[in-house]
This record gives C-alpha cells, sequence and structure tokens, in this order.
C-alpha cells in the first residue's frame, strides 16, 4: 500500500512539474535605470622634464576607459589625451599638480562624479604623494577638453615630490568596498 501510494505522489508531483507552463525570465532595464561602471584598469604615465620648472607626462596612448564589468562593448565613458603636470614656482617652494583630458561619453552620463586617484612614485615605485579629484560626465561629452584641474603639493613636500617624481599612476579608489561610478544610459 505505500509503495503504490508513494509511486502516485511521485507521479502526480512529476505531472505537475511537467504540466506548469515554462515562463523565460527576463529583465528589461530602463533606460533611466543606474548602472555601475568601473575604470578597466589605472593608467601609469611616466614624467619627464620640460624645462627647469615644468615636468609633465609622457604621452603613450594611454586612456582611461569606464565599463560595466564583463561588457566590454557596452557603453560608458573614458578620458584621452591625459596629461599630468607638476609647476614649481620660481622660489621652488611652491609646486603645483595639474590634471587635464578630453573627456567622452560613450553611451553613458554620470549620476555622480567619477572619483579618481593620482599618486605619484619616486623612482623605485615609493609614493612621494596622492591626490584624489572627481570628474563628471554628460551625453553631449564627445572629445571634449576637461577644465585643468589644479592641485597645491603640501609645501612641507613640495620640493621633494618636485625633485623625484619619475611615475604617476591614476586609478580608482582602492577601498574595497568602493562601488564604481553610478551612470545613466545615454538615450
Amino acid at each position: 500500500m505505500t509503495i503504490n501510494v508513494t509511486r502516485r505522489a511521485a507521479v502526480i508531483g512529476l505531472s505537475t512539474c511537467i504540466a506548469l507552463p515554462v515562463r523565460a525570465q527576463t529583465t528589461s532595464r530602463s533606460k533611466d535605470a543606474a548602472d555601475t561602471l568601473t575604470l578597466e584598469q589605472p593608467a601609469v604615465f611616466d614624467i619627464t622634464a620640460n624645462t627647469g620648472s615644468l615636468k609633465e607626462t609622457v604621452q603613450k596612448g594611454q586612456q582611461l576607459v569606464w565599463r560595466r564589468k564583463g561588457a566590454e562593448s557596452d557603453g560608458g565613458f573614458q578620458v584621452s589625451n591625459v596629461s599630468i603636470a607638476f609647476l614649481r614656482s620660481e622660489s621652488g617652494g611652491q609646486v603645483k599638480m595639474t590634471f587635464s583630458g578630453n573627456l567622452s561619453s560613450l553611451g553613458s552620463l554620470t549620476s555622480e562624479e567619477a572619483k579618481l586617484n593620482v599618486i605619484v612614485r619616486a623612482k623605485g615605485g615609493a609614493s612621494l604623494h596622492s591626490w584624489s579629484f572627481s570628474i563628471s560626465v554628460k551625453c553631449a561629452d564627445k572629445d571634449q577638453p576637461l577644465t585643468p584641474l589644479t592641485h597645491d603639493v603640501p609645501t612641507d613636500v613640495a620640493a621633494n615630490v618636485f625633485a623625484n617624481v619619475s611615475t604617476v599612476e591614476v586609478a580608482e579608489p582602492a577601498e574595497p568596498n568602493f562601488p564604481g561610478v553610478k551612470v545613466q544610459r545615454c538615450s
């Protein structure tokens, strides 16, 4: 008797599973839905002296590109023609860092600003100084020059930074919980 009841229960359970309609689960994304993008990879720039009071990055075609993880062809934004310069005052006590580049939307606009860190490194790789700043992207940005962002290097480290800078690394914040940049798709 138990075997017949068990068989009947199994047959009824199996037939119910077969009889249920199969539905594909789709996720529709509104064009206004927020997405999160991350920087594909940090960029490292060599520094060269142009004059006695100016040092700047050597151009090797590096770009900063933000995309959704695993979606290389799917919208985002980029900064190309990146230039970071160090300008020392005539007295040598002040050093200004300037970040500039060309900004392009690749189908996204930022809902909040994209955060970047510039890490100034000596020849052996030691960090001499860092600077954090943010940029925003609009849908209309197509190779638009960024308004140069300027930072005063603290006077207690300015002379050391200017004398020993070899490379600069541009990367997203390194915090483990950093979510990326919230963006929306351009219409």
